[in-house]
């Protein structure tokens, strides 16, 4: 056994060197002649050595020499005449355009970012992307701190941070109309003001039920469908719920403090904030709480200890993975989570309370005003809203591409999607943004702390109602002073 694993061990050993070995003698190869052109040892209207000269030159096989000169192709020094050879056309590299883009680092999962850049590096050699991962918190002063220091030329944007940029146009340029993407993503873009857009729909989400089959199947019960009420999905819930092996198993749950969840309950039972010139706010107190009496008796009544279970969205998915919970709460975007894994499920229309209504997630891009990287910057926009970046995401991803014909496509996929994917396209009448309610994002985040308490039992029904109030009063008064500051 010893002898078996110390033979594997040196031919992996021996596997790396040879290709450390290649790497070398490739690299060398394409320097020497990089090096020659812009010495003008080789001049411009020559054609370099054969292919075949090169090969036995730098002990490389042809088809490692063609991939070495694509290398000088993609700088610019070489072109490929076909069936006669490779001609220098240039003494000198490109000069790059340095673009620098940022982003949400869960883009990476959700939209194979990393990937895409390389293929518009591909397709652009005189440009180079340089990518920074942005912080999700503050992430609108992230951006202009950024913007006003020359440091990002285009970001991604969903709908929440837009809305926390009061005047897009003094930092956003404005972007043109995409025919080919979805109206109701482009229009949450554009500003009533100037009556222009200034973010490129990406990718987009609504909220969904996200369910595993066989657990409904082994318990003899109906799958969830578009009839459900949250009554329904909570009796199911219900029977799901069980001792597994030692351990507990519950029926539905999701984060219940997420931004993306608790709101959608509201939006459901018809719960607006209205405001007053004097500052005041009124809404439906009963509404408000009979909406996140639902969540508390989601929780309560399957004995689950939320503070405990989850700290964000993420976690909800890791439960469902691991089989410890039959139905979740959950975006097109959070099932990219499941690509690696071996699980079957499959998705439904949300429950809902008195109208079906779910909340739609949008990401885009959107070019800083003040870059002087405007050329660049549009193509890469353009080039992520292209056919083939958006049927990249299609094929490679559970998001649901900007681009309707992208979007609504099926075949050649690389990854499981479930048998409902397309769900999407049925519920579009019930899409919902955050700002029907009424408030900003940031008094979202406030109400937040709020519900916390609600919920964990801290705070009576009537103080919550009350400090709710107290919260959107007092920002509405101070949004009010700033404004006449200004």
């Amino acid at each position: 056994m010893k002898k078996s694993m110390f033979g594997k061990e040196y031919a992996a050993m021996s596997e790396k060197t040879n290709r450390e070995e290649f790497q070398a003698k490739l690299e060398h190869m394409i320097s020497t002649l990089r090096n020659q052109i812009m010495n003008e040892e080789i001049k411009v209207g020559e054609y370099l050595p054969s292919e075949q000269s090169l090969a036995h030159r730098f002990d490389l096989s042809k088809n490692s020499v063609r991939k070495g000169l694509e290398t000088l192709v993609s700088e610019g020094l070489i072109v490929k005449k076909s069936r006669v050879g490779n001609l220098v056309v240039s003494n000198k590299p490109y000069d790059q355009v340095i673009l620098r883009v940022g982003y949400y680092p869960s883009l990476l999962r959700e939209a194979k970012f990393s990937e895409i850049v390389k293929q518009f590096e591909q397709g652009h050699p005189n440009i180079k992307v340089q990518t920074i991962p942005l912080p999700y918190t503050q992430y609108h002063r992230t951006v202009l701190d950024f913007f006003n220091n020359d440091m990002i030329d285009v970001v991604s944007v969903n709908y929440n941070d837009f809305c926390e940029f009061p005047n897009p146009g003094e930092i956003f340029e404005p972007v043109e109309q995409d025919e080919n993407i979805y109206p109701f993503l482009q229009e949450p873009f554009r500003s009533p003001e100037e009556g222009k857009a200034f973010v490129r729909p990406f990718i987009f989400s609504p909220i969904v039920l996200c369910y595993n089959p066989k657990h409904f199947q082994d318990n003899r019960m109906p799958l969830p469908d578009s009839s459900w009420r949250w009554a329904d999905a909570l009796k199911a819930a219900k029977q799901l719920t069980e001792e597994r092996a030692g351990e507990r198993h519950f029926g539905v749950y999701f984060h219940p403090l997420s931004l993306n969840r608790w709101p959608i309950f509201l939006l459901q039972n018809h719960v607006y904030f209205k405001r007053d010139e004097n500052g005041g706010v009124s809404f439906d107190g009963e509404k408000l709480t009979e909406s996140v009496n639902i969540i508390r008796q989601l929780f309560i009544e399957q004995d689950i200890l939320q503070t405990f279970l989850s700290d964000n969205d993420r976690d909800a998915e890791k439960l469902f993975v691991q089989e410890k919970v039959s139905m979740i709460v959950s975006s097109y975007f959070s099932l990219n989570e499941f690509i690696e894994t071996d699980l079957r499920y499959d998705i439904a229309p949300l429950p809902y309370l008195s109208e079906p209504q779910t909340l739609l997630l949008i990401i885009g891009f959107a070019v800083n005003k003040h870059s002087r990287k405007f050329g660049a910057a549009k193509k890469f926009i353009d080039f992520l809203g292209s056919p083939a970046v958006q049927g990249y995401i299609r094929r490679n991803t559970l998001s649901i591409p900007a681009v309707k014909t992208e979007a609504e496509k099926s075949g050649d996929e690389t990854v499981y999607k479930p048998s409902r994917f397309h769900l999407f396209r049925e519920i579009i009448p019930t899409y919902r943004l955050y700002s029907h309610l009424g408030v900003t994002y940031e008094e979202l985040g406030e109400m937040n702390n709020e519900l916390r308490l609600y919920l964990s039992g801290m705070l009576p029904e009537e103080f919550f109602v009350q400090r709710v109030r107290s919260i959107l009063t007092r920002r509405m008064k101070s949004n009010k002073m700033r404004k006449g500051a200004n």
